[in-house]
């Protein structure tokens, strides 16, 4: 096969595309590095700006952050400047209550007409109703802040829910209700909560009911809960608190609200009256607090109801103390209103006395004969002043047609003991005990009483609502020498005048330093310190007493106005041994004498 044979190019074609081919990939390569550079450029550009933008944002997180801080600074200085101020204001305003409180209490301690007592009780039920408005404006401030604390520990139950029903019994005999507290049988006595917290939210609820009655009964029903009380120990009651009344209905929706935070809202209830709601809405945040519930309704027959259940486990550590059982003792409650009748049979039960309870004279007399076939030996009756007042013609005739019921001794029941003219009625009445019943032990010793004691006095009512009378000290002959420690002078004045009436010998100091000499020439059995005086206040005047006494320094019990749970636990750091807050009430003294002097203190009549 013949070889192909390619023709020869031109040797300057070649070199004439050579020539032109290396500009043009030079060009090229030139074109794309400078893209590249570009690329390069831009994206080290794009970095410089985000880490710019991000330094901004940084920068603007910065400051918004320093202004949270300072605004939260602000804040806090602020809320720090309104606690010192509502605190500075609330112990000027105890200060002040304490002098007008305890001179009604003075002078309701002695004889005096009937219309100016109503007067200086109307007074002392005002200054009450400030205290009580008192403590809600600063315990509002305190749970809106979270400062509130809830205490654990031992304490009767009785003793906050007299404390209610006693402080507004004033207000209640003025306005003329009936004012009623009733405690199941089975009711633990010895529980384990705070005490004073229960007592402030049954006095808001129970303050508002009689506030906002007009006419008929305010009920304070103590019981357990369904399903408490099953263990053997009571680990987990649960205690139903109901207040009742027969005041104007709460509207139904208002049911779901009527706790909530005070608002315009409340001017539309039937029971405003001027009201704010704040008492409603503190109880509500304190039940809470407490582990418990709240609620209210109206009643079918009439009125409105607020319920509180509460876990108040028994306390076990407390012995129990079977109730004495009189021999061939039986009692008729004789009183028109039923829940009376129920809160006097509830107390002779648990006093374990056999009884029977009615609202019928003839049907009282039916009892007191059964109970005479029945072989008892000693008959009495719990008679109401008003059925006394009303029916004494026709109760007189049955005492003398049947002898036998004139071994019957009676026991008048009023709310009035000081204006009741026992000498007006044409039957023996052997004893006199305050409505509503509150202590089962004045109850037992009225019952037990011999004809002719004519124990005439309230059933264990502190002031300003007990007789005009002067307790004695329990111990003849031993007066507790006690030092009062106080810059104000109204203050020390009426602190001393309470304690002489309780049996005291008072020495009084004006200061700590002279608190501190009177100490240390003079062995007294117990100190009442003043916290906040000049020069020298009351923690560093508790020091040096207990640094130079040693071991026999008297126990040192705090009387001041600063009442906060930080107040308690400073008195009790600096060395006192007890509290008293301002103002300072008879019962308080009372507990206090009773703890630490050697001399049994006297009951707060």
């Amino acid at each position: 096969m013949a070889a192909t044979t390619v023709p020869d190019l031109p040797v300057g074609i070649f070199l004439a595309e050579t020539v032109w081919f290396e500009p043009v990939a030079a060009t090229f390569a030139a074109v794309a590095l400078v893209i590249l550079a570009w690329r390069v450029w831009r994206s080290q550009e794009d970095a410089r700006r985000a880490l710019a933008e991000r330094e901004r944002l940084l920068a603007e997180e910065k400051e918004r952050t320093a202004q949270v801080l300072q605004e939260k600074e602000a804040l806090a200085r602020e809320n720090k400047t309104k606690s010192e101020m509502l605190a500075t204001l609330s112990r000027d305003i105890r200060g002040h209550l304490n002098g007008i409180m305890g001179s009604a209490d003075l002078l309701l301690d002695n004889t005096l007409k009937p219309r100016q007592r109503d007067h200086l009780t109307t007074l002392r039920a005002s200054a009450e109703s400030l205290h009580q408005s008192l403590n809600d404006v600063l315990d509002y401030s305190s749970i809106e802040t979270g400062q509130i604390q809830i205490a654990h520990s031992p304490f009767e139950l009785r003793q906050p829910l007299n404390d209610v029903v006693e402080t507004l019994s004033p207000l209640a005999h003025l306005k003329g209700l009936e004012l009623v507290l009733i405690i199941a049988p089975d009711v633990p006595l010895h529980v384990a909560g705070d005490a004073a917290r229960l007592r402030q939210v049954l006095l808001n609820l129970m303050s508002n009911a009689v506030k906002f009655t007009a006419q008929g009964r305010v009920v304070l029903r103590v019981s357990l809960s369904a399903g408490s009380g099953t263990t053997p120990d009571h680990a987990h009651d649960c205690i139903h608190f109901s207040i009742t009344d027969t005041g104007p209905a709460i509207p139904a929706e208002m049911h779901a609200t009527i706790f909530d935070r005070p608002s315009d809202s409340m001017a539309t209830s039937p029971r405003n009256f001027g009201s704010s709601g704040l008492e409603l809405a503190i109880s509500k945040r304190l039940v809470e607090l407490m582990g418990g519930k709240i609620g209210a309704r109206s009643l079918p027959e009439g009125g409105s109801e607020v319920w509180i259940l509460l876990g108040l486990p028994a306390d076990r550590t407390q012995p129990v103390v079977p109730p004495p059982h009189p021999p061939d003792l039986h009692v008729v409650v004789l009183d028109g209103l039923a829940a009376a009748r129920l809160a006097a049979s509830a107390m002779l039960t648990r006093l374990g006395l056999d009884h029977d309870a009615t609202d019928s004279l003839a049907q009282a007399a039916e009892m007191l004969h059964d109970a005479l076939d029945a072989e008892a030996r000693e008959l009495v009756l719990l008679l109401d002043e008003t059925i006394a007042k009303s029916s004494g013609a026709q109760f007189v005739r049955l005492l003398e047609a049947d002898p036998a019921l004139c071994r019957t001794r009676i026991v008048l029941l009023s709310r009035d003991p000081e204006g009741i003219a026992t000498a007006g009625f044409d039957f023996p009445i052997t004893a006199v005990l305050r409505k509503p019943l509150l202590r089962s032990e004045s109850l037992l010793e009225a019952v037990l009483a011999t004809p002719g004691a004519k124990i005439l006095r309230p059933s264990g009512s502190r002031a300003p609502f007990d007789a005009a009378t002067t307790p004695a000290p329990a111990a003849p002959g031993h007066r507790p020498l006690v030092l009062v420690v106080d810059d104000d002078n109204i203050s020390r004045s009426v602190s001393s005048q309470l304690l002489a009436i309780l049996g005291c010998e008072v020495h009084l100091a004006v200061s700590g330093t002279t608190a501190i000499e009177s100490a240390g020439h003079t062995a007294y059995e117990l100190i009442f310190m003043d916290c906040q005086m000049p020069e020298m206040d009351g923690f560093e005047a508790t020091h040096r007493i207990l640094a130079e006494l040693g071991g026999k320094a008297p126990p040192i019990v705090a009387l001041t106005a600063n009442t906060t749970l930080r107040d308690r636990e400073k008195c009790l750091t600096a060395g006192m041994r007890d509290f008293i807050a301002k103002p300072v009430h008879k019962a308080d003294l009372v507990r206090v004498l009773k703890r630490w002097t050697n001399a049994e203190a006297p009951a707060a009549k």
